[in-house]
């Protein structure tokens, strides 16, 4: 007979897990980890692992991983290509039993790369062949394989067309991916022949886990080729530490295990952003939300404020402060405009600092503030959800109102009223805290 009592602790566990990409690590009693599977929803894919077992009918056998699991943790990330290293990462190091068990029986898929090769490429392959080549993995399905494969190809800029590149050289035209900026175009210019493999190396680390290490290494290689005034050198390793700052700032929730000491705090962000996202009728969950503010005395050092917060916690490293250019008297609609104009352009125009986009902008102010922001990025080709955020009279946010006018009322959920007054008091205190040091200096000057 099925454990009725704790397949439902752990459903309703499950039930408080956000639909965010990630990694689940299934227990035993013993607290070892037994399997640890990649899901695109968390939320759906835990929960139906025990939705299913409760359904048995009495005398039926439920699965045999199932009966085994006493409690589970969950790791959220970014997106399907992180949830896919990460569980390959905790495989190799944990070795789940009944992940062994599943791999002896059905394969997971390998990404081959043979460095001998001129021009290395990868490919996905259900097995080492025992070769001098470098096999990465095993990994989950080989959809989702694929899908990560492309994504650093991209990111790189190197060919996914299969194509043998020192058969051609020169002998073509690149194909599409070369137009529309998704390949380098190896297969024109015999020169790109000796950065090809660092390249591929590079690619390879990303798989491996080690982006932090490599960062560091072609920052101090771009450094050395600006010294030695080889530009073209410099600008293909920037490029690729830009790649490479992209894919790490994907980032939602941070990616640590869901511990009893924080797990209140963590589930309450959770329901908060969940909650945004129906309240707010927004695309996605949101994890980086932006939020600006301006501040001014007398029409002397207006400044905007830009602040992050991920997964409900301020994200210093990208705040971002603005002194007001365009206006020299107070215009707050005209203000704001230049700092959402400043901060898109610098992301169009590939600055690292401003990589990544919100899913969600907010502004301090009302309807007019939110129109003036929304305005300001369909100029710019942008499509962000803004709103305002607007205060009672006793300066307490009470709500969020879209550019039309329509408030959401924030009182009645008491983690997001926190989360949205927070945001919006450390909005104000970064403006403030440049407007008086700037307004320090003119009176010292």
């Amino acid at each position: 007979m099925p454990d009725f009592s704790k397949l439902n602790n752990l459903k309703d566990k499950a039930n408080s897990l956000p639909q965010l990409p990630g990694v689940y690590l299934m227990k035993d009693e013993k607290g070892e980890v037994i399997y640890v599977g990649k899901a695109v929803r968390l939320k759906s894919r835990v929960v139906s692992y025990f939705r299913f077992a409760e359904a048995q009918a009495s005398g039926i056998k439920t699965d045999a991983l199932v009966s085994k699991i006493h409690d589970f943790e969950v790791i959220a990330v970014a997106s399907e290509f992180e949830a896919l290293v990460l569980e390959n990462d905790l495989i190799k190091k944990l070795m789940p039993k009944y992940n062994i068990k599943l791999r002896d029986d059905k394969g997971y898929p390998f990404i081959k790369v043979n460095l001998t090769d001129d021009y290395p490429i990868f490919k996905i392959v259900p097995y080492p062949l025992g070769d001098s080549a470098l096999y990465l993995g095993p990994y989950g399905g080989r959809t989702d394989t694929r899908k990560a494969l492309n994504e650093v190809c991209r990111a790189f800029g190197l060919p996914t067309c299969g194509k043998k590149i020192k058969s051609i050289i020169g002998k073509e035209r690149p194909c599409l991916n070369y137009d529309i900026g998704n390949c380098r175009g190896y297969c024109a210019d015999a020169k790109l022949a000796a950065d090809y493999k660092n390249v591929v190396r590079a690619a390879i680390d990303v798989f491996e886990g080690k982006t932090k290490s490599l960062s560091k290494r072609l920052e101090k290689d771009m450094n050395e080729a600006s010294k030695a005034l080889n530009f073209e050198a410099a600008a293909l390793l920037r490029d690729q530490i830009k790649a490479i700052k992209v894919l790490e700032q994907k980032q939602f929730f941070k990616e640590e295990p869901v511990g009893e000491e924080d797990a209140l705090y963590k589930e309450k962000q959770i329901k908060a952003h969940l909650w945004l996202e129906k309240a707010l009728y927004l695309p996605k969950t949101p994890s980086r939300i932006e939020a600006y503010d301006i501040s001014n005395t007398a029409d002397s050092n207006i400044v905007g404020s830009m602040v992050v917060f991920v997964g409900g916690k301020p994200y210093k490293k990208d705040y971002r402060r603005f002194m007001i250019k365009t206006k020299k008297t107070q215009d707050d609609y005209a203000c704001m405009s230049e700092v959402i104009s400043r901060r898109v352009r610098r992301h169009a125009a590939g600055d690292e600092k401003f990589a990544a986009l919100p899913d969600i902008i907010l502004v301090d102010g009302g309807a007019s503030h939110a129109r003036a922001a929304v305005k300001t990025l369909e100029k710019n080709g942008i499509d962000i959800p803004v709103f305002g955020m607007v205060k009672d009279d006793k300066h307490k946010t009470r709500a969020l109102v879209s550019q039309n006018g329509d408030e959401v009322g924030l009182f009645g959920n008491p983690s997001v009223f926190a989360l949205i007054g927070s945001i919006q008091e450390e909005a104000h205190r970064f403006a403030i805290e440049y407007h008086r040091k700037l307004r320090s200096k003119d009176m010292l000057g």
